[in-house]
């Protein structure tokens, strides 16, 4: 079921190192309220760059792949297209719709 990567929407809660490119930790709270934590590149979370020191929160995406849809009407997403993973290594995460922007 994987087509054109969506945008998973998250939040970017601190600075881990700001020097270039940055490296940011971001939170996703999934449909079930279980909270996950990312650390990446400002590259990969961000499609302008962000100055160091820039105050969070901020409103932060994922490029993800929709794998499914399961009968709570919950999406199941992967988020390998950029190789990014929950700080315990999880990539698939179950999230409400409006957390995710489909691509065209």
């Amino acid at each position: 079921m994987m087509g054109s990567a969506s945008l998973l929407r998250c939040e970017a809660i601190a600075w881990v190192d700001e020097d270039w490119p940055g490296w940011v930790r971001v939170r996703l709270v999934d449909a079930d309220g279980r909270t996950w934590f990312f650390v990446d590149k400002v590259p990969i979370f961000f499609d302008d760059a962000i100055p160091p020191g820039a105050p969070f929160p901020e409103l932060a995406f994922v490029r993800c792949y929709v794998v499914g849809q399961q009968e709570d009407q919950v999406l199941v997403v992967s988020t390998v297209p950029d190789h990014v993973k929950a700080e315990d290594g999880t990539t698939q995460f179950r999230v409400r719709p409006s957390d995710v922007e489909r691509r065209a």
